[in-house]
């Protein structure tokens, strides 16, 4: 049975299953009585598909507003079967996002307490769904024909990035930094002090081409600092090539959804 075909006649069950998946992430907000300030508890659950029932690989799972006692951020990712386990969560209410491209975004309020185990349902979007693996199996073919090695973050990667933004996320790669890209002169000079170029191991400095959703950035590498890692799906550092290429959420979601063509990449 194809993966449209499972869906068939489901679409009824929508409006009630919605609410069911609200309810199932916010269920214990009224009846819980976890103490703020309390000792840092696990928080724990299963992310599944509405219409299937089926875990939900790779989601996010991230509180928003809430920051453990050091000040890092709270986030989790779900495995094969659609689990996820964070440590060191403060008890008390937190908004809690769950994402999954392919799926619209889950956001509740949950009083968090020691010994709870969420299930939440998120809602699927059967075209993007579909096209999404053909997609990345064309971004990956247009990368392997090119004559240079690239280095690709993905998705989970990125969101579970404390970093925060694209910039800040490549420049704390091994082997990947942002270099000045003149030296000499002024050590305070405006030239020296802007790290518009990228050095790789392997590689000297260079001024790299940005691409944002497959068109140039006139904002180069400072534009990569305007880039939320949460709302990124993919980026590639193609060595050599000098090219950085980042692709939203958003923009691969439509992609997928209408089918369209990549640009080829030009060194």
């Amino acid at each position: 049975m194809s993966f449209r075909e499972r869906r068939r006649g489901l679409g009824r069950a929508l409006a009630g299953l919605a609410f069911c998946a609200a309810a199932a992430l916010a269920g214990g907000v009224d009846s819980a009585r976890a103490q703020a300030g309390g000792a840092p508890v696990t928080f724990a659950g299963q992310v599944f598909d509405t219409f299937l029932g089926e875990p939900v690989e790779g989601a996010i799972v991230r509180l928003t507003g809430t920051v453990r006692a050091n000040g890092s951020s709270i986030a989790g990712v779900t495995d094969a079967r659609g689990r996820f386990s964070i440590e060191n969560v403060p008890p008390g209410r937190s908004r809690v996002l769950v994402a999954r491209i392919g799926y619209a975004d889950l956001v509740q309020v949950l009083d968090i307490q020691a010994g709870q185990f969420v299930e939440v349902a998120v809602i699927p979007k059967p075209v993007v769904l579909e096209g999404i693996e053909v997609y990345v199996d064309r971004l990956e073919s247009r990368l392997r024909g090119l004559p240079f090695t690239a280095n690709v973050f993905d998705e989970i990667m990125l969101k579970l990035s404390p970093t925060l933004n694209v910039a800040r996320y490549l420049d704390s790669q091994p082997g990947f930094e942002f270099v000045p890209c003149f030296t000499g002169g002024s050590p305070t000079g405006p030239f020296t002090r802007r790290r518009d170029c990228i050095r790789t191991r392997g590689t000297t400095p260079q001024r790299p081409r940005i691409f944002i959703d497959d068109a140039p950035a006139m904002g180069g590498v400072r534009e990569l600092a305007t880039l939320p890692t949460m709302e990124m799906y993919r980026v590639e550092v193609i060595r050599g090539c000098a090219q950085i290429r980042v692709y939203t959420n958003s923009y691969v979601e439509g992609t997928a959804a209408r089918g369209l063509p990549l640009l080829p990449i030009i060194c």
